[in-house]
């Protein structure tokens, strides 16, 4: 993720995600880094880098944390990117196909659409029970 921050590869896939940014977190929509910090979280959670996703997950909170004007409290923004974290939606759970193909699974790949299913599920649960 560092090595992608450094290319336009960021500034492109944050192009892509900012109407999806902007709606999710309206506080956010003048704040540049908020957003690329989100995006980046966004990304490392959507191709399964849990690993990368914690540390820009921290980076994103603490920046907004920065614009929250109540300190004690989390704004809209930090709810939904909580949200958004927990249900943990993927496109490519990388990491558990590498478990899978390390401990010799004949098809590791074969995650992906139970994946799919169960981070929409509960992308949809945590936003009826928030």
């Amino acid at each position: 993720m560092q090595v992608a921050s450094k290319t336009s590869i960021i500034s492109k896939l944050t192009n892509l995600l900012n109407p999806i940014i902007k709606l999710l977190f309206p506080e956010m929509k003048k704040n540049k880094q908020v957003q690329q910090e989100i995006s980046m979280n966004m990304i490392a959670n959507i191709l399964g880098l849990g690993n990368a996703a914690t540390p820009l997950g921290l980076k994103a909170m603490k920046s907004m944390q920065k614009e929250n004007a109540k300190k004690d409290t989390l704004s809209d923004s930090m709810f939904m990117f909580i949200v958004l974290n927990t249900a943990s939606i993927q496109i490519i759970p990388t990491t558990v196909i590498a478990i899978r193909n390390s401990l010799g699974s004949t098809n590791p790949t074969a995650i992906v659409f139970p994946v799919w299913i169960a981070t929409i599920c509960a992308a949809i649960a945590r936003n009826f029970n928030g």
